[in-house]
């Protein structure tokens, strides 16, 4: 149910056009939304390293070194696919002691269509999903645009974030009645799949054809990477999620700047939600900002 309101409220999102409020949120917000986004999806996959066997080590070590070798290498096969299926098999090969993604959840297609109307009438159920799917929809609306102005800065192409929020939310509607959850664009994905070389939209097309045909055909060998292989990936799109202009941005102004992004990090780490960060420190921003100017004249 959230899934389908967060869609539902993307698409009146991408009609009104409010993308463009991203452009009233301080630049210490996003620094801030964007470097608590890189710290929770760090966090969140050093679970599967450590602690862990001298074997899950060398592995991640082993990834690391494909992962950021390979390019220097060849950029026609995007280097942690040739680290996930090389490690793959050398787990397999080897029979190493790591975790696989089979000890932690199978990895099957099953669509159960309309699952959603097994509550709707349930009343409590939807005031909670208006609440979450709201929310969702939110963070998502900031995420697009920041992608999209990192992106357009790549690839020197310009994009339409309204046009983005419509289908993403057609998109995020269709998962709902599928019982799947919801999804946005990534900065840090999307960063590295550039420098991977995918550079159009033909490569997201790509990735969720293949993402749909893998789990549908393969997904008795997608179970047999190892986690800690998953783990050194995602970590490596974690740093890239990361705001490099943070430092730069605090040394300007290190009291007001500096506040701004750590309050910012503070809230999304401490309530674990990401849209509540941005909406009360730019509200605070604000209302400062106006009492200041006030006393000013």
């Amino acid at each position: 149910m959230a899934t389908f309101i967060m869609g539902l409220t993307q698409i009146i999102f991408g009609l009104c056009r409010l993308n463009r409020l991203i452009d009233i949120v301080p630049q210490g917000v996003v620094i801030g939304f964007m470097n608590a986004l890189g710290i929770i999806l760090l966090s969140s996959q050093l679970e599967h390293i450590f602690p862990s066997t001298i074997t899950t080590y060398g592995i991640v070590v082993v990834s690391f070194v494909m992962i950021w070798g390979l390019p220097k290498i060849t950029n026609q096969i995007p280097s942690p696919l040739i680290t996930i299926v090389v490690m793959s098999i050398v787990t397999w090969l080897f029979q190493l002691n790591s975790e696989l993604v089979k000890d932690i959840s199978m990895v099957q297609l099953d669509f159960n269509l309309f699952i959603m109307f097994d509550h709707i009438m349930n009343r409590q159920l939807w005031l909670t999903a208006l609440v979450y799917g709201i929310a969702m929809a939110i963070v998502a609306t900031i995420q697009n645009a920041l992608t999209e102005q990192v992106l357009d800065q790549l690839t020197k192409v310009e994009s339409d974030v309204s046009k983005e929020s419509i289908g993403q939310g057609i998109a995020n509607i269709i998962t709902s009645f599928l019982g799947g959850y919801g999804g946005s664009a990534l900065v840090g994905q999307s960063r590295f799949n550039v420098a991977m070389g995918g550079t159009s939209r033909v490569s997201s097309l790509i990735t969720g054809s293949f993402l749909l045909l893998s789990i549908y055909l393969f997904g008795s060998l997608l179970i047999q990477i190892p986690m800690a292989v998953l783990a050194t990936v995602l970590i490596t799109i974690a740093f890239s999620t990361f705001d490099r202009r943070t430092i730069a941005y605090i040394k300007q102004a290190p009291v007001v700047h500096g506040s701004t992004v750590c309050l910012t990090i503070c809230i999304i780490l401490v309530t674990n939600n990401l849209a509540m960060g941005v909406i009360v420190v730019t509200l605070c921003y604000y209302l400062i900002k106006n009492v200041i100017n006030k006393e000013g004249t």
